[in-house]
C-alpha cells in the first residue's frame, strides 16, 4: 500500500513539473532559445568578409526583418538572408557615399543621411532626396517621430523638419550644431547639440544646459535613446556619467570607466531590457538596471572605439566600429 501510494504521489509530482517545464517553454522568447553554441559568440565582419567599409556610422533593422548598414566613405550595405546587398553612387541614385545615419519612415521608406542631404530608398525600390539649396546640408541624425514627421538635423545648420508638405529648415543660433534627435513616450521631441538640449513639446521650445543648471555632463550632447522604463537617456561628450530624465527630473549614472571623462557615440537597449553605451576610446558598457558591466578588446571586442548599436530580428547586437568594421554579439542563454 506504502508503495503504490509512494508511486502515485511521484506520478502526480512529474506530472506537474511536466506541466511548468511545457509552460515556460511556451513563455521563452526566440533570442532566449539561440544555439548554445554560439551564445556568448563574437563574429567579427569588415572589408575581408563582406563588408564595403571599416568604419560604420549607422545600423538599422527595418521593419522586413533586413540590417542595414551606413558607412562614411562606402555608402550603405543591406544585410539579408545571409548575403551583403550595397547601395553606392555607382549603383543606385544616392546622394553621396558618404552617409552619417538612417531612419525608415511610417511608409517603410529607407531614409539616408548624407554628407549633401536627404535620400530616401521607397518600399518600392524608388530614390528620391532633398538638397537645401541654400546651404550646406551635412546630415546628422535622422528621427521618424510617432505622429510620422520626419526630423532632421545637421552638423551646422540647424534641424528640418517634414510633416508631410516638404521640409521646412530650424536654426537657433548657438544650437545649429545638432548631434542627435529622438522623442520620448510623452511625444516630446529632445534635440542634442554642441550647447545642450532643446525641447519640443508640440507648441514651444525649451533650452537646458549647465549654463541654466541643468545638471549634465557636459553641453556636447552626442546621442539620446528612450527606453521601455521611461528613461530618457542622454550621452555626452565628456563626462564621467551618463544622464537620463524621468518624472522625476535628470539623473546621473556613473558608467565606471576608469578614465577622466567618457565619449558615449550611442545609446541602445536590447530586448532583454539591458542599456547599452558605445563609447569612442572605453569599448562598451552593459546596464543591467543594477550595475554596468564593460566590454571591451580582452572581453572579445575587435577594438574599443565603438560607433554604433544595433540589433537584427534574431535578438543579436550588432557593433559599428570605428577602425574595424563591425562585430555581431549573440547574447548568453539566461
Amino acid at each position: 500500500m506504502r508503495k503504490t501510494r509512494i508511486f502515485q504521489n511521484f506520478g502526480c509530482f512529474a506530472g506537474i513539473l511536466i506541466s511548468l517545464l511545457a509552460l515556460l517553454s511556451c513563455e521563452r522568447t526566440n533570442y532566449d532559445l539561440l544555439d548554445p553554441a554560439t551564445a556568448g559568440k563574437w563574429t567579427h565582419y569588415d572589408t575581408s568578409n563582406g563588408l564595403p567599409g571599416n568604419t560604420v556610422s549607422g545600423i538599422k533593422l527595418d521593419s522586413d526583418g533586413n540590417l542595414w548598414m551606413t558607412f562614411p566613405d562606402q555608402g550603405t550595405a543591406k544585410y539579408t538572408n545571409g548575403a551583403w546587398v550595397y547601395y553606392k553612387t555607382a549603383n543606385s541614385l544616392i546622394l553621396s557615399n558618404s552617409i552619417n545615419c538612417l531612419a525608415e519612415s511610417s511608409s517603410g521608406a529607407i531614409i539616408f543621411g548624407t554628407t549633401n542631404g536627404i535620400s530616401i530608398l521607397s518600399a518600392g525600390n524608388i530614390w528620391t532626396s532633398y538638397i537645401d539649396a541654400t546651404s550646406t546640408m551635412t546630415v546628422t541624425s535622422i528621427k521618424v517621430a510617432s505622429d510620422g514627421a520626419i526630423w532632421v538635423g545637421t552638423s551646422d545648420q540647424g534641424f528640418y523638419v517634414n510633416r508631410g508638405s516638404g521640409f521646412v529648415k530650424t536654426y537657433f543660433d548657438l544650437y545649429q550644431n545638432i548631434n542627435t534627435i529622438e522623442e520620448d513616450n510623452y511625444g516630446n521631441i529632445w534635440i542634442g547639440t554642441n550647447h545642450g538640449l532643446i525641447r519640443w513639446n508640440g507648441s514651444s521650445f525649451t533650452f537646458m544646459s549647465t549654463y541654466n543648471s541643468a545638471p549634465l555632463p557636459n553641453n556636447k550632447i552626442s546621442c539620446i535613446r528612450q527606453d521601455g522604463s521611461n528613461r530618457l537617456w542622454i550621452g555626452t561628450r565628456g563626462g564621467k556619467s551618463v544622464a537620463w530624465v524621468d518624472a522625476g527630473g535628470l539623473h546621473n549614472l556613473s558608467l565606471l570607466n576608469g578614465r577622466d571623462s567618457c565619449i558615449i557615440n550611442d545609446i541602445f537597449q536590447d530586448r532583454r531590457g539591458n542599456v547599452w553605451f558605445a563609447t569612442a576610446n572605453d569599448g562598451l558598457v552593459c546596464y543591467n538596471g543594477i550595475i554596468p558591466k564593460s566590454y571591451r578588446v580582452n572581453n572579445g571586442l575587435p577594438e574599443d572605439k565603438v560607433r554604433t548599436i544595433g540589433e537584427d530580428k534574431d535578438g543579436n547586437l550588432w557593433f559599428g566600429l570605428e577602425n574595424k568594421g563591425a562585430v555581431k554579439y549573440t547574447l548568453p542563454i539566461n
